[in-house]
Formats: C-alpha cells, sequence, structure tokens
C-alpha cells in the first residue's frame, strides 16, 4: 500500500472546487483589506549592568535588614515586663545594636545615593514626583 506522503493530491473537482476558488478570493480581498504589518527595527542591546551598583544595592538591602530586625528586636524586649535581673541590660543591649543597625543603614543609604544607580533614582524622582 502506497504512503500518503507519497502519494499526489487528487485533483479537486465539483463544489469542492468552487468552494477552494471562494476561499483563495477571500484570503485575497482581506489581504488587500489588512496589509501585513511592518516590522519594528530591532531594539538597541540594554547597557551593562555595572557591578559597583549591584554590590551598591545588596550592601543597602542588608543593611536595611538588619536594621529592621534590630528594630523588631528591640521592640519585643521593650513590651516584655518579666521580673527577670537582666532584662534592663538586655533592653540596652538591644537599643545600641538598633542604633549601630540603623547607623549601618544610614552609610549604606548614603554610599548608595553616591552611586550611578542612586543618581539615576534621583533623575527618575524627578520626572515622576509622585513617587
Amino acid at each position: 500500500m502506497p504512503s500518503v506522503a507519497t502519494v499526489p493530491a487528487a485533483p479537486v473537482v465539483g463544489a469542492a472546487a468552487s468552494k477552494l476558488a471562494a476561499l483563495h478570493a477571500t484570503l485575497a480581498r482581506l489581504e488587500t483589506m489588512f496589509p501585513p504589518r511592518p516590522q519594528p527595527a530591532p531594539q538597541p542591546a540594554p547597557p551593562p549592568i555595572d557591578p559597583a551598583a549591584v554590590a551598591a544595592r545588596h550592601a543597602l538591602a542588608r543593611a536595611h535588614s538588619a536594621y529592621f530586625d534590630a528594630r523588631a528586636a528591640k521592640y519585643v524586649l521593650r513590651d516584655d515586663y518579666r521580673p527577670q535581673a537582666g532584662r534592663f541590660a538586655q533592653l540596652r543591649a538591644a537599643i545600641i545594636r538598633c542604633r549601630e543597625a540603623q547607623a549601618n543603614y544610614k552609610a549604606a543609604a548614603a554610599a548608595f545615593h553616591a552611586s550611578p544607580a542612586g543618581a539615576a533614582l534621583q533623575a527618575a524622582r524627578a520626572r515622576y514626583p509622585i513617587f
């Protein structure tokens, strides 16, 4: 038995031929009504990512996380009223850790805003004052 791929297609006759001709006419009419869209020009490659900017962002994120954790630990100890001898020493240590973390965060924020990524952020903020 011959394969379907090797057998030539049967000629279209009768009603099928008229349907096929009508289909081709409809397709031709649609092609004139809706021409193909022009292909957009290729976009330029994005600028390379600066490793120093990435490092500044990561340092800022780590400092923010450490500050957030130290502040949460301070608030937990502040609301704790156990009759324990070293409670005030723990609270004082938590306050000192929170202040150190806050100072580290301020330094990381200053370093980030001095970097090119911080300058780009400030330029974007100037363009869109809502944010």
